[in-house]
């Protein structure tokens, strides 16, 4: 089961791209992820994501839209012509995709290409002034990126030089794009956020789990169901925060739109006696409250008991499992890993996906 559940997270993530930028309230941000993917067994050959503030509105893959907030169904239902001609024009983009990046398999001598696309762009609400990008990944590296200043496309990597030069010959093609990424991606984006601002802003308080492998390994707090991700745990003795057998976990996307981290302590050294001088402190970003929990031995959720929930030996596992398949993810992606200027904080999912063919 355990297996089969790391499997399908493996898949569903896999249509992410899990990158880091630090988000300034006023601005807003809304891309498109493509993806290609050929000779990838099991996988679409191409995909695509709709990412608002870091938040996955929707992915597509080859015929299918998968919607991933009710906000985005209300989106569009109340603007469903406007979706639709939308919706086709990322379909019809497919074919354009594939045939602009055909040159991109000629420049590596790998098999299996791995062809990336971020398109967006961020609006600051207070001067109601926006920048677009669009940026190209092979294989992981950087490859190519728009200057919208000079309407060019500028190779970040040497191989994409004579592509790019090619591109630059098509003037009406340099039109597109930045009318695209100067006009209509700003006016979906101020779309998509007066719908999703609700939730988008919601703050959410986790619930916190103290687990414990076995009596000599140390004892993790769990922090999971937190919402947003612009938080901090540590642990404290005394009501003082301590720094030494302290290791900070980092935080990750759950199934659900919400976020999990985890920062252990050395108990090894600690006597029995003074397990209650130390505390595990959860801070959400905006919230007054904090979210303290005790080191009590009676409540710490051990690896050597069975059937006691999603934390037994089989729930660890799954969690492990997670932030493997994220690692994986991220070591993958290098190349958006590195482009932290122009993207958002963090994506996430959420269950609630009722496919539309």
């Amino acid at each position: 089961m355990t297996k089969w559940i790391a499997s399908k997270i493996m898949k569903e993530l896999a249509l992410l791209i899990v990158f880091w930028r630090a988000v300034a309230p006023e601005k807003h941000y809304l891309s498109l992820h493509h993806f290609l993917y050929p000779g990838v067994p099991d996988f679409p050959v191409h995909g695509v994501t709709g990412v608002v503030e870091g938040i996955i509105a929707f992915y597509s893959y080859e015929d299918v839209v998968r919607i991933r907030h009710d906000w985005v169904n209300k989106l569009i239902k109340e603007n469903n012509q406007l979706w639709e001609a939308y919706y086709r024009e990322c379909l019809n983009y497919r074919k354009t995709f594939r045939a602009e990046t055909a040159d991109f398999n000629d420049q590596t001598s790998s098999e299996n290409e791995i062809i990336q696309l971020i398109v967006g762009c961020e609006l600051d609400e207070e001067t109601n002034t926006s920048v677009g990008y669009a940026l190209y990944g092979n294989n992981g590296e950087d490859y190519i990126e728009i200057d919208l200043k000079r309407d060019t496309w500028i190779a970040t990597n040497p191989k994409a030089a004579a592509i790019t030069k090619k591109w630059n010959e098509n003037k009406s093609r340099n039109v597109f794009w930045k009318t695209m990424l100067q006009e209509d991606c700003p006016n979906f984006l101020k779309l998509f956020w007066r719908y999703g601002q609700p939730y988008i802003t919601r703050k959410v308080l986790p619930s916190v789990f103290l687990l414990q492998k076995n009596s000599s390994s140390p004892v993790t707090c769990l922090s999971t169901g937190f919402f947003p991700e612009n938080s901090n745990m540590f642990w404290r003795k005394d009501g003082e925060e301590i720094h030494e057998g302290v290791k900070h976990g980092d935080i990750l996307p759950n199934g659900d739109g919400s976020f999990q981290m985890s920062v252990d302590l050395q108990v090894l050294s600690i006597p029995h006696e003074d397990w209650e001088r130390y505390e595990c402190v959860f801070k959400l970003s905006g919230v007054q409250n904090y979210v303290v929990t005790k080191l009590v031995k009676e409540t710490i959720r051990s690896n050597v008991i069975e059937d006691e929930g999603p934390f037994t030996t089989t729930g660890i596992a799954v969690i492990a499992a997670m932030a493997g398949v994220i690692i994986i993810i991220i070591v993958g992606f290098g190349f958006f890993a590195t482009k932290s200027r122009k993207t958002t904080d963090s994506i996430s999912t959420s269950e609630n996906d009722p496919a539309i063919q």
